[in-house]
């Protein structure tokens, strides 16, 4: 029986992607990035905001067309979307044979033997408990130079935007031994960089009763195999002077964060549930004076978001020049605090205040390759594409920032000295 499995979605939704496709390859069953050569078609979905359950929705209506032609495809729905939705989801896709929340794709082997055997649509879906450990098969997808490392599950800071703590459950830390495991096995396997991934990754460890994260990079440390270990996805309240100490001290860790801060005027901050920004300012310059490169987010047009409170968000990007941003229009989401706000922002509004913020972050990040010109530091080859290598330095996380096009016969993860020779694009760089 060959299965193919879609993933949509985050580098957290990834991950269970890969368990599922490690617990079918030991399962016996025959793997197909093709959908049309499957007899399982297994969709892994997001929901987080509405352009993800509209890709999503997009996504299984192609897979419905393919068993128009092959009825007895069998179609699974899985993660963040199932989980929202409920068994409405298959009165909306009366095709899909079963649906399985996000804390249950460990069992879709033992669930496609009961569609087998009972022919019978299946729901399986609870109150998201789970997390995946190092003794789950996984089959890593991505290139050879890096892996992705799920250190905790759920979230608890209840941003009032937020859905993640209904799609996921509440906080839940892995046992640092099992991420020890784990990270072993990456190291074993060759790849050079480890990116922690979590909701909150500065969070771990608060459901046991202490921030620990600090102690957990320490540990990892010791894998010397690994010439970078990366943090993801951290929060601007769960910073510590320890934290940011083994990070500014430890050559294996990267001299970057990825830090959110969805705003920078208070007013809003509060609506949003976030620290102040009294509260992070001081972290931010703390960080850049460690020499820290920052990436962060900004979530504009939230309920009651005037034109101050917006330009006082474009002059503080002015004044901290973060190295890399992003920005979304920000998407009412029912069952959520923000979302009965009565103040919304109209979406032209928000499409131009979105648009803004690229513009001058484009210039920013434009300014800093510039800088970097004759500047001598590492590059992690990803990929070959036309000619050239294709990868990523320490302050460069891959799929997400830029990238460092490289000249000469170098192989994804191969590791190559250089410095920056031309400023390719908006946010690329030829390194030579």
């Amino acid at each position: 029986m060959k299965i193919s499995l879609i993933s949509l979605g985050c580098p957290k939704n990834r991950i269970d992607s890969e368990v599922i496709i490690g617990e079918f390859g030991v399962s016996g069953y025959e793997i197909t990035q093709f959908p049309e050569d499957a007899d399982v078609v297994i969709i892994n979905t997001c929901a987080f905001i509405e352009s993800a359950r509209d890709e999503s929705r997009k996504i299984i209506k192609q897979v419905v067309k393919l068993k128009e032609k092959k009825k007895s495809l069998l179609i699974l729905v899985c993660g963040c979307l199932p989980q929202l939705t409920g068994s409405s989801l298959l009165d909306e896709f009366p095709q899909i044979d079963g649906i399985v929340g996000s804390s249950d794709f460990h069992k879709l082997p033992d669930i496609i033997l009961k569609l087998k055997k009972n022919k019978k649509k299946i729901t399986e879906i609870r109150t998201p408990d789970f997390i995946y450990n190092s003794h789950l098969p996984r089959l890593i997808s991505t290139p050879p130079s890096y892996a992705y490392l799920k250190i905790a599950e759920g979230c608890s800071n209840h941003c009032s935007y937020c859905k993640i703590p209904q799609l996921r459950g509440e906080y839940r830390s892995r046992e640092i031994k099992d991420i020890l495991n784990e990270a072993h096995n990456i190291a074993e396997m060759g790849y050079k960089e480890l990116i922690l991934i979590a909701q909150d990754t500065t969070n771990f460890g608060i459901d046991k009763g202490e921030r620990t994260l600090h102690k957990l990079l320490k540990e990892l440390t010791k894998t010397k195999e690994f010439l970078w270990i990366r943090l993801l996805y951290t929060h601007p309240a769960h910073f510590d002077d320890k934290l940011i100490s083994i990070i500014e001290n430890s050559p294996q860790i990267c001299k970057y964060i990825d830090l959110p801060l969805q705003h920078t005027h208070s007013d809003i901050l509060k609506r949003m549930n976030r620290p102040s920004w009294e509260q992070t300012k001081p972290l931010i310059k703390k960080l850049q004076k460690a020499g820290i490169t920052i990436r962060t987010t900004f979530l504009v047009g939230f309920p009651g978001e005037k034109e101050e409170h917006f330009n006082k968000l474009l002059s503080d990007i002015e004044e901290f020049e973060f190295d890399w941003a992003g920005a979304f229009t920000y998407s009412c989401e029912t069952d959520t605090p923000a979302a009965r706000l009565t103040d919304q922002v109209p979406f032209k509004t928000k499409k131009e205040r979105v648009a803004k913020v690229f513009e001058l972050q484009k210039g920013i990040t434009h300014k800093k390759n510039i800088e970097r010109k004759n500047e001598q530091f590492l590059v992690l080859i990803d990929t070959k594409e036309k000619g050239h290598s294709i990868g990523h330095s320490e302050f460069q996380c891959p799929e997400i920032d830029g990238k460092c096009y490289c000249s000469g016969k170098l192989n994804p993860g191969d590791v190559f000295m250089g410095e920056v020779k031309k400023v390719k694009g908006e946010y690329d760089v030829e390194v030579g």
